[in-house]
């Protein structure tokens, strides 16, 4: 079926960092402590092409399930689609389009994708996604590549929204190092909007991890007032879960050897 959350236009985002100034209030991500584990030990046996892409079913099946995750609750059921998704054309520089598509749930060559919404119990983001993606022989790996290869060029980019303004974003690689999977980048978008006087600024934390030819990726937001301090802001700043990480990648490696 079609992808919900993938068709998120940064117009609901700017309503809900609205909602959030006007009510006094901000959401921000509550930091989990690192969980080290070496690639090779996570998962075994490495990729080959005799593994078979997962169907939108079977990774929907691996999505974890209400109870499955310390420390989060699993907000909704898995939703799924199978095949590519379409770009968004109005992003500039189209160099950075790979971005943009991993933050709003665009997978263009992939096979299937799975997905649910995800809260923490304690203080963090309001919303955050969990997508679980298939790809053919290479094709994950590569996907990968070119998120890197925008990364580097990319230190901000611009998209319509659905009101035909031009929208910008600062873009800034996660520094911090994701020791699960084979492979794996993170990075955070920023928009600062005002609507009407009332300020306020978006964070996005977008982290994918590959694990063999399929890939997990995590989409965290959160809305802060501008009026707050930089430290204030920061403290709100969604932040990389590692055990989280780590259990979502071993499960995506595990139903692609079942």
């Amino acid at each position: 079926m079609s992808s919900n959350w993938a068709s998120r236009s940064l117009s609901a985002t700017v309503a809900g960092a609205v909602l959030t100034l006007v009510g006094g209030c901000a959401s921000g991500g509550g930091e989990t402590a690192a969980e080290s584990a070496s690639p090779s030990s996570v998962l075994s046996p490495r990729p080959s092409t005799t593994v078979r892409p997962l169907s939108a079913e079977e990774l929907a099946a691996a999505l974890p399930e209400q109870g499955a995750l310390p420390g989060y609750s699993v907000n909704s059921a898995p939703e799924t689609k199978a095949g590519g998704d379409t770009s968004d054309a109005s992003v500039r520089p189209k160099a950075c389009q790979p971005l943009e598509d991993a933050r709003s749930g665009v997978f263009a060559d992939s096979v299937a994708s799975a997905w649910v919404h995800i809260s923490a119990a304690e203080f963090a983001p309001p919303d955050e996604t969990l997508t679980f993606t298939s790809y053919r022989f290479g094709a994950a790996g590569a996907h990968l590549a070119s998120l890197n290869a925008a990364l580097d060029a990319c230190p901000s980019l611009s998209l319509r929204s659905r009101y035909g303004d031009r929208v910008s974003t600062d873009v800034e690689r996660v520094k911090d190092e994701v020791s699960v999977g084979h492979d794996s980048v993170s990075f955070r978008m920023h928009w600062t909007v005002d609507i009407d006087g009332f300020k306020s600024e978006t964070y996005f934390l977008v982290t994918t991890v590959r694990s063999g030819e399929a890939t997990v990726t995590g989409v965290s937001e959160s809305s802060v007032g501008s009026q707050l301090s930089d430290a204030k802001k920061r403290a709100f700043l969604p932040k990389l879960d590692q055990k989280l990480l780590k259990r979502l990648a071993d499960a995506l490696g595990a139903a692609q050897h079942s």
